[in-house]
């Protein structure tokens, strides 16, 4: 089948739109928990992606789905072009994380940790505060 030149895949276009998300993360010009949340976002959407969309090609090639889609990427070869792609995002999103928010958040006075790591009182503390 000719045409297949001509339809982006679905999969790999919405891993594009939320690696947009994550160049606005990686915006210093954005202020530092606004970049933040950008990054809670991004990681809020792999999980619905893989939970719903991943989930759905796997359970095609589980099944045996040979036909080939309008893009022409059979859901085997999407797995492994999301997986390139994926690793590739979490690789951005831990160096940004490393390099720039984690840096600029405690210099601002946040700190991120492990709850495992908390105190008593900043855990009852924090959990006050979710319960907010």
């Amino acid at each position: 089948m000719e045409g297949h030149e001509r339809y982006i895949n679905r999969e790999l276009s919405w891993l594009e739109f939320n690696r947009r998300v994550l160049a606005l993360a990686e915006n210093e010009e954005i202020p530092v928990l606004e970049r933040t949340k950008f990054l809670a976002i991004f990681h809020d959407n792999l999980d619905e992606f893989f939970q719903v969309r991943v989930a759905g090609l796997e359970e095609q090639v589980a099944a045996g789905v040979r036909a080939a889609p309008p893009d022409g990427l059979y859901p085997s070869d999407a797995l492994g072009a999301i997986r390139a792609r994926t690793a590739e995002l979490y690789k951005m999103q831990s160096q940004l994380m490393k390099r720039s928010l984690r840096p600029t958040l405690e210099a601002t006075g946040i700190s991120i940790v492990l709850w495992k790591r908390l105190d008593g009182k900043s855990e009852e503390h924090t959990s006050e505060l979710q319960s907010h």
